[in-house]
């Protein structure tokens, strides 16, 4: 059996509040690493979760190709010092990967930190991280697939 090559290309929203002359509030979120589910079979199919630490995990009839890890995505927050952000992650089967065979869908975001837990350092920036589990059909062809998808950051 060949392995998938199953990867997501993430993408940033920028989020602005709108202020007062007086102050002006901006912050801004950059992408710096994309997540990836690394390679796997898919077998009698099941998925592929990636946890905001990077760990993979696998479950049903998937195989994971132990050479070949995922990681989550990586966000870095920017904007005034110690102001606290929430985090807007995608729905349940909003995000697809396409490829060589059918669409797989993304379910269950998790960012770190979640919700309404953001608040940038006194420095003004903080990390976040994505994760995900992606939805594996049994049979699901072997290749190449991606997608993309928006986390947007908003002041509380």
């Amino acid at each position: 059996m060949k392995p998938y090559l199953p990867r997501l290309l993430a993408g940033a929203a920028l989020a602005a509040l709108a202020a007062p002359a007086s102050w002006a509030l901006e912050m801004v979120i950059q992408n710096s690493q994309e997540l990836s589910f690394g390679s796997f079979v898919a077998g009698s199919g099941g998925a592929v979760t990636i946890s905001t630490s990077g760990a993979r995990s696998a479950s049903g009839g998937v195989l994971l190709i132990p050479s070949s890890a995922g990681a989550a995505a990586a966000f870095t927050v920017t904007g005034d010092a110690n102001a606290t952000y929430t985090i807007q992650l995608p729905g349940n089967d909003f995000v697809k990967l396409s490829g060589s065979g059918g669409d797989m869908f993304i379910n269950d975001f998790t960012g770190s930190p979640s919700g309404a837990a953001g608040q940038l350092s006194a420095g003004g920036s903080q990390s976040l991280s994505v994760g995900g589990t992606l939805n594996v059909a049994s049979g699901q062809p072997p290749g190449e697939y991606s997608g993309s998808f928006s986390v947007t950051v908003d002041y509380n």
